[in-house]
């Protein structure tokens, strides 16, 4: 099972990683497929939608295509993943940092188990009209 991508990069120190999740969260504004404006290739999916749950393959493809012969160059690379487009820039970044804090600041078990509680009367209760 993949974990979501603000988990998936936990270093909150670092710039590049606020970057790679900002792909996942303004994909068009990096030139990656996105559900607002590409359609979707029935050779890849069934569903009316593609999933993006996971996309590190289409970044690195969009990456090669760009660096060219570049992409062996490893200050290129670096200063490639770090580039943020203008609109994103400032204020949008500080947003993402503090929800990729708040993000591991929050216990989402705790609070499921606070707004959902599961009272186990009712599963003993249920399970045994089951049996008969």
């Amino acid at each position: 099972m993949y974990t979501d991508v603000l988990n998936r990069y936990p270093c909150r120190d670092d710039k590049q990683q606020t970057v790679q999740i900002m792909r996942y969260m303004f994909p068009r504004q990096y030139g990656l497929h996105n559900v607002f404006t590409s359609k979707t290739d029935p050779r890849e999916t069934a569903m009316p939608f593609k999933d993006y749950t996971l996309r590190e393959k289409e970044i690195h493809q969009k990456m090669c295509r760009e660096l060219g012969g570049k992409v062996n160059n490893a200050d290129e690379v670096t200063k490639w993943k770090r580039r943020l487009p203008k609109r994103l820039r400032g204020h949008v970044v500080h947003l993402i940092e503090k929800l990729r804090i708040l993000n591991q600041r929050c216990s989402y078990t705790e609070m499921l188990r606070h707004y959902c509680p599961v009272e186990v009367g009712l599963l003993v209760n249920y399970n045994r009209s089951q049996q008969c």
